[in-house]
């Protein structure tokens, strides 16, 4: 009877112990993906030959697992670390030696590139390697003018994408236009505001989506707070302080909630920003 307990325990603290030994690898193999998911990049000079006739399955294939990859980082709600920058470009450059037309993917990499790393010689870089194969499409030198405008503060090369854009089929009327309202509101968010409704309505990943629609209702936040910081100006002689000075006024009932968790501050040059930097915190 003895004998059988021992062996009844032996076997219950093996079974134990090989569960944990389990539980204790599957944490370190998660811990390991997810650290070195960015580590390896396969060349397209490998990629390429070994896809043979089926590149554009191959590349929409390795366009889902970046997108889903992406969007799991968006789902924490925290900011991404700077080190996918250049992992996202390569992959996408990869992707786009695959299928140069992939624009999903073109776009992709210029929105998180931009507005979320602040990489906008890699995103510009996509952009021009699109316009190489996308020669009839207006969106392309569009959106390379845009950051040019927007990011650089480059009006000149801004406007040159722009009239760019507007020649090429199925061009929008607007274009010819744009970047004389573009060159009147800098320093403004109104272009930024233009420019995300245009990205909203084309895309298609929910995630990415999401992502645009939260940026959009700060920097229409900011926007509008903005306004009334001129109002102030305009009815008082003078630029208020701090923001809480358009509430003790009656400029606006409240200071609304930074979407991204941040707060809304006046700065010393009296523009509209955010703690948060529209990072989540």
């Amino acid at each position: 009877m003895k004998r059988q307990f021992i062996l009844v325990l032996f076997l219950f603290v093996s079974i134990f112990f090989c569960f944990m030994f389990q539980k204790n690898l599957i944490e370190k193999r998660e811990i390991f993906l997810k650290e070195n998911y960015a580590g390896y990049i396969l060349p397209s000079k490998i990629t390429g030959p070994a896809s043979l006739e089926f590149s554009g399955i191959v590349a929409d294939f390795l366009f889902l697992k970046i997108t889903t990859f992406f969007g799991s980082e968006f789902n924490q709600n925290e900011p991404i670390d700077n080190k996918y920058a250049q992992f996202l470009y390569e992959s996408m450059n990869i992707l786009t030696d695959l299928d140069p037309w992939f624009w999903d993917a073109y776009l992709m990499a210029d929105m998180i590139l931009t507005w979320d790393f602040g990489k906008i010689d890699l995103a510009n870089k996509l952009l021009l390697k699109a316009m190489a194969h996308r020669k009839e499409d207006f969106k392309v030198p569009y959106y390379i003018g845009f950051n040019y405008f927007y990011f650089l503060k480059d009006n000149l090369n801004g406007a040159r994408y722009l009239m760019q854009a507007a020649r090429l089929p199925k061009a929008p009327g607007y274009l010819s236009s744009l970047a004389t309202r573009l060159s009147m509101y800098q320093n403004q968010y109104r272009p930024a505001i233009m420019f995300l409704n245009d990205i909203i309505k084309s895309t298609q990943n929910p995630e990415l989506r999401k992502q645009f629609e939260i940026r959009l209702k700060t920097l229409m936040i900011m926007d509008r707070l903005e306004k009334k910081v001129h109002e102030f100006k305009k009815r008082f002689g003078t630029f208020p302080d701090r923001l809480s000075d358009l509430t003790d006024k009656g400029l606006v009932k409240l200071i609304p909630d930074d979407p991204y968790g941040g707060k809304f501050i006046l700065l010393e040059n009296k523009r509209v920003y955010t703690t948060s930097k529209m990072i989540y915190k």
